[in-house]
């Protein structure tokens, strides 16, 4: 399914302010974990995650994807607490608030750490990605170089010493793990936009799943149970009605659209075989019978 194939929208990720609700639903649907088949976001520790997470933002999603690691992971429940207000903010330095206010205090992005250094240190630009090299290379040598420039040029920036050093340990700390919030953000847009699709536009967008996903019986069972909780008829593969791939198709019984199963996903049955039966119902018509 093509662009074409629905209506037109915005590109930009949060869309035009006449599609505000509709994005809005798209992101409950994300808060409640419904996401099967939305990029990134489709494991159960994912939707654990969103269902605490319960996101309302474009910078929620890039936040989530980021922390979803092995070690940010445990900072989760602390970065749900501070976006619902349960927990107060805290920074090191007031300096910081402009630098980790969207991420309710906590280093999650390298670009976070290259700020830091530049804003609160006196760091040139090349200098900080250096430093952030040797943080999250554990370069013991380079880290104790610039532990001493923190804590030399820090008094000379209004950053007393004690909290100089609590901020280099952050950094640490959290560099060794730290995400690239350009990177995370790419990944943000199209989990935004594939939510979007599944939320407006379920038919299509499970149909196109099980097609790009039809050679893996894992993953069509997976989306076919998925289409099942969303109240989608799954029709049945047929020499007459069937494609290649799933399709959309009305439900004789009830009328409702429903997604047609693919002949192609049978296991066993040859895509080149197949392709004569889909060509000789749309050239002859309908098969009567199995001799036929």
């Amino acid at each position: 399914y093509t662009r074409d194939d629905i209506p037109h929208r915005h590109d930009d990720p949060r869309l035009s302010e006449q599609d505000r609700d509709d994005l809005d639903k798209a992101f409950e649907m994300m808060g409640r974990g419904e996401t099967v088949g939305v990029f990134q976001l489709e494991s159960t520790g994912m939707q654990q995650m969103l269902r605490g997470m319960r996101p309302k933002t474009f910078e929620n999603i890039i936040a989530g994807i980021s922390l979803y690691r092995p070690g940010p992971m445990e900072f989760i429940p602390q970065y749900n607490r501070r976006l619902h207000g349960e927990e107060e903010t805290e920074y090191r330095h007031p300096r910081l608030k402009s630098i980790l206010e969207e991420t309710y205090g906590i280093i999650i992005y390298q670009e976070q750490i290259m700020q830091i250094a530049g804003e609160l240190f006196g760091y040139e630009l090349g200098e900080a990605d250096l430093m952030r090299r040797a943080v999250s290379k554990k370069k013991e040598k380079e880290l104790k170089k610039h532990k001493s420039i923190f804590l030399e040029r820090g008094p000379n920036n209004d950053i007393d010493v004690e909290s100089a050093e609590a901020i280099f340990d952050d950094i640490e700390f959290f560099a060794n793990y730290g995400f690239n919030k350009s990177h995370a953000s790419d990944y943000a847009v199209i989990t935004v936009q594939t939510a979007f699709l599944k939320c407006h536009y379920p038919e299509e967008y499970m149909t196109a799943l099980l097609s790009v996903q039809r050679d893996d019986s894992t993953k069509v069972a997976t989306f076919l149970e998925e289409c099942r909780r969303l109240r989608i008829p799954i029709l049945p593969p047929d020499v007459n009605f069937s494609l290649l791939d799933f399709d959309i198709q009305p439900d004789p019984e009830t009328g409702r659209r429903g997604i047609r199963f693919g002949l192609a996903a049978i296991k066993n049955a040859g895509e080149s075989a197949l392709s004569h039966i889909v060509e000789a119902v749309k050239n002859d018509g309908s098969f009567e019978s199995l001799v036929d």
